[in-house]
């Protein structure tokens, strides 16, 4: 009964004497051995000089505190007369409470809050943060090479903090107290100069304080602009287009569907390819909606063929006539089976929309001329963002479950908890 009581509650190492249930679950516990060395002299004594009670928290069971009740005895070495306490049991410190109830308590904190946690172990939050604070450990950088994704999410609002994540090997490196250009180079600056050697690519989202201060910090490391923002970017300008359109439009006209023109072309059934080619034909005195369409969907394509044959397949099976497109021969841009083809062609992009010197177009061909080596590094591994977009909406998760926070320092550690509780948690219960 003893040996299942002590599996049970984990006592591994120690001598079960008695256990008694009331309020509380008490587990009367003692060390196994009756002599030690000395510290001093380093024979052996069994002489007890004398011995005190310690009471600590070992965990909670069936809504029961689980106390420990154990001696600790004081030796006496007769060779020399020194006096010394015996050591601990496994995982007791100088503490109320050992290191299998912060284990227990921590991992509970990982899928919860600090209110909740701290209501079913009857602990305040005070205590939760000091057991993270004393077990948090630094997070080492990736080995071999590096590749990183940086982005920002909302701590509460609009303060944006960064988030630097590993997402070759699934891990989350750094929570940055804001998302100031400045705050990003210090990062950088502060990560040793082998470590630094070792970053391949970073990618980011299409912010330029973040590329200018990745170029300043590792001049070596190639910035790849996320394709999921870059899509994000068109889309966008062709919204702004269609609300340009809409709004000047005479008193009477059908409103122009944003939903078909954000819409993934092969995504679109029969129905509706023919009411955006009815959109097209209604507005074909402004081709300018259009033809930002056409560019929209023709970059979005560029990450979608992984070869030459594959793209042509798909080109082949327009949703509507691209000879109806006043800019038809920006068809072969992005037919791209390498990167050095992917730079001729996009240059050829770059040419077609040189000619329009007004309007939307032209924002949209700055927007991709400024960003055009970063666009094309993609083609080298074809890494993005989606890792860290993915600990985004983790982090969300742990806001909705925390009621948000107030303190961004309990912030980073109960992020750090979910992410990578093997930082604090010291067995594996």
């Amino acid at each position: 009964m003893k040996k299942d009581i002590i599996n049970c509650f984990n006592l591994t190492g120690m001598i079960l004497d008695r256990l008694e249930a009331n309020e509380n679950i008490c587990l009367h516990v003692r060390s196994p051995r009756n002599a030690f060395l000395c510290p001093k002299c380093g024979r052996k004594t069994k002489t007890v000089y004398d011995e005190r009670k310690r009471k600590i928290i070992h965990g909670v069971f069936e809504s029961k505190k689980v106390l420990l009740l154990f001696r600790l005895r004081r030796f006496k070495c007769k060779n020399c007369q020194y006096v010394f306490t015996e050591p601990r049991p496994p995982g007791v410190r100088r503490k109320r409470y050992d290191d299998h109830f912060a284990d227990e308590a921590l991992k509970h904190l990982s899928a919860s809050n600090f209110k909740e946690t701290g209501r079913k172990y009857q602990i305040s939050s005070a205590v939760l943060v000091s057991m993270l604070k004393e077990r948090k450990q630094e997070e080492k950088f990736p080995e071999g090479e590096v590749f990183l994704n940086v982005d920002e999410h909302s701590f509460s609002g609009r303060d944006m903090k960064i988030t630097v994540g590993d997402p070759r090997n699934k891990r989350l490196l750094a929570v940055l107290k804001d998302d100031r250009q400045e705050t990003l180079r210090r990062y950088f600056q502060f990560l040793p100069d082998e470590a630094k050697s070792r970053i391949k690519e970073v990618c980011i989202d299409m912010k330029p304080s973040y590329l200018k201060a990745i170029e300043e910090t590792v001049p070596k490391a190639a910035v790849v602009v996320d394709r999921f923002h870059v899509v994000k970017e068109m889309v966008r300008q062709v919204e702004e287009l269609r609300k340009i359109m809409q709004n000047k439009g005479r008193i009477g006209d059908k409103r122009i569907n944003r939903f078909l023109l954000a819409k993934n072309r092969e995504d679109l059934d029969e129905e509706e390819r023919e009411r955006l080619k009815t959109i097209f034909e209604r507005n074909k005195k402004f081709p300018a909606l259009q033809n930002a369409y056409f560019v929209k969907e023709k970059v979005r394509e560029i990450y979608l063929s992984k070869s030459k044959q594959e793209a042509e397949k798909k080109f082949d099976a327009l949703m509507f006539q691209l000879e109806q497109v006043q800019v038809g021969k920006l068809r072969e841009i992005y037919l791209s089976k390498s990167k050095q083809e992917a730079e001729k062609k996009f240059d050829a992009l770059m040419f077609q929309l040189e000619q329009v010197q007004v309007g939307k177009l032209r924002e949209m061909r700055d927007t991709l001329k400024r960003w055009k080596p970063c666009i094309l590094n993609f083609f080298a591994n074809r890494t993005t963002n989606a890792f860290i977009e993915g600990c985004h909406n983790k982090i969300k998760l742990i806001k909705r479950m925390s009621y948000g926070f107030r303190n961004f320092n309990n912030y980073v550690l109960k992020i750090t908890l979910a992410f990578a509780p093997f930082l604090f948690l010291s067995f594996p219960h």
